[in-house]
């Protein structure tokens, strides 16, 4: 195929080539039949390597470290080219920075470090809020630049589920409200949530998909990314929290954050030791671990209607994850706070059985029934869309793959977060990976008191 002399994507570089590296191949090589996509990686084992090469990648056996990064990506690096950091450990501040010296273009899932402090609870320094407020700082030092594009922390979630709190908010606006309503600007949308009474904002996800295959006692096991999954399950717990928030029994253990947008907070616990209760609507009420996430803190700072520790409003929002069943037995690994029992890491794909990865958003109001948004995406209907997937690899890759349409349509805006973009824009191109996108509505509150609940975190904590 031709290659498109309009397209500003000439050049992809690939960093990482995990599981999510290796769901994206197909979609890249689909997309960009012609460009070259280069993949640094400091395993490429034999299959991988074989992967690669299957859809013509040109690989690198390499970690990309603070030390090597500005030589090797460097010369990478150019005008056109198009940075997508899905490996754990890469600074997205650090390669942000160098992409657009260079003119190319950044994508990741996550704003990641150079390393996490796995077992620090008790800093700031090893939570998302602290990492994203270091980003959001270079984004407000180049407001006044047209620079490369780069979207950060865009995968399913973080990413598409901040778009699906926007349409969810249409939808809860469309049954309840007298008028239509078409918000316009962070200010609008976080105005339409007060009026509507959302309290709290979950991102509810239970995966159902299943395998026969045991995992060995000192194995763990996921359907994403095993070193992302128990990154995030050893941060301490985060959220964005509420202007309905009072002094309970959280009151001594919730710490704030002395700078930044102060829209989040976290807790001396780990995401592994804690957990909430939510709900979707094939699983209907379930129990999911707090993990800290991006999400929450983006979210809640774009819904905030006033500002500081006290504004007019926020809603309380977090990440409330039930993984498949074999992934659940392997948290047991990570009971101490550390990695070191785990002996083997497998991600589940091949081997799945059935089953789907439930993912959405879950708005509770104190004044309408709560509506749940999102995807029911099934094990086949994934592998009939993209081989070399699981369902919850396609919604990620789904969400990046309307990314860098989004990129290509908007090559000069600087640093961009989801909750900034066209929700209609990004549902559309990631609708066919998602779908069925369903949503349902319940009166459903934890303490099953829907005429007088509470709505504060205490009563969500199991």
């Amino acid at each position: 195929m031709k290659q498109d002399q309009s397209d500003p994507i000439r050049h992809i570089v690939l960093l990482g080539y995990g599981n999510i590296g290796q769901a994206l191949s197909p979609l890249l090589r689909q997309r960009f039949a012609s460009q070259r996509i280069d993949v640094f990686d400091e395993r490429m084992t034999l299959a991988q390597q074989a992967l690669a090469e299957q859809y013509g990648l040109r690989w690198t056996r390499q970690r990309i470290t603070q030390d090597n990064h500005l030589t090797l990506l460097g010369a990478a690096l150019g005008v056109g080219s198009l940075v997508i950091n899905v490996a754990t450990s890469i600074s997205s501040l650090d390669v942000i920075r160098l992409a657009q010296q260079q003119g190319a273009f950044y994508l990741d899932t996550c704003i990641d470090p150079w390393e996490y402090l796995d077992g620090t609870l008790d800093s700031a320094t090893n939570t998302n809020y602290c990492m994203r407020e270091q980003v959001m700082a270079l984004q407000a030092a180049q407001r006044a630049q047209k620079l490369p594009t780069a979207v950060v922390a865009h995968g399913a979630n973080p990413g598409l589920v901040s778009l699906l709190v926007k349409e969810a908010l249409l939808l809860m606006a469309r049954a309840h409200l007298p008028q239509p309503v078409v918000p316009c600007g962070a200010a609008e949308w976080a105005l339409l949530a007060e009026t509507l009474g959302v309290r709290v904002i979950q991102i509810s996800e239970r995966d159902h998909q299943h395998t026969d295959r045991p995992r060995s006692a000192a194995e763990f096991v996921n359907t994403w990314s095993v070193d992302g999954f128990v990154a995030e399950a050893l941060q301490p717990v985060e959220l964005g929290w509420g202007s309905h928030e009072h002094a309970g029994p959280l009151a001594v253990e919730v710490r704030h954050h002395d700078s930044g947008c102060k829209a989040a907070v976290y807790l001396p616990r780990f995401g592994v030791q804690t957990r909430v209760r939510t709900w979707t609507p094939q699983a209907g009420e379930f129990t999911g671990y707090l993990i800290s996430h991006n999400e929450a803190i983006s979210l809640a700072s774009f819904l905030t209607v006033g500002g500081g520790m006290q504004p007019r409003y926020r809603p309380t929002v977090y990440y409330a994850y039930h993984p498949c069943d074999q992934a659940l037995e392997s948290l047991a690994l990570l009971v101490d706070g550390h990695r070191h029992a785990i002996a083997s890491a497998r991600v589940l794909k091949d081997e799945l059985d059935g089953g789907i990865d439930e993912l959405g958003v879950l708005l509770v109001s104190d004044r309408h029934p709560s509506l749940w948004l999102g995807s029911q995406l099934s094990i086949q209907q994934a592998r009939r869309i993209a081989p070399h997937n699981n369902a919850t690899s396609l919604q990620v890759v789904g969400s990046m793959m309307a990314a860098i349409a989004w990129i290509q349509a908007h090559p000069q805006a600087g640093i961009v977060e989801s909750e900034a973009m066209d929700h209609e824009f990004l549902l559309a191109r990631a609708r066919p990976y998602w779908e069925p996108i369903v949503h349902a509505t319940r009166a459903w509150h934890p303490s099953g008191q829907t005429d007088n609940p509470v709505w504060t975190l205490d009563q969500f904590l199991v």
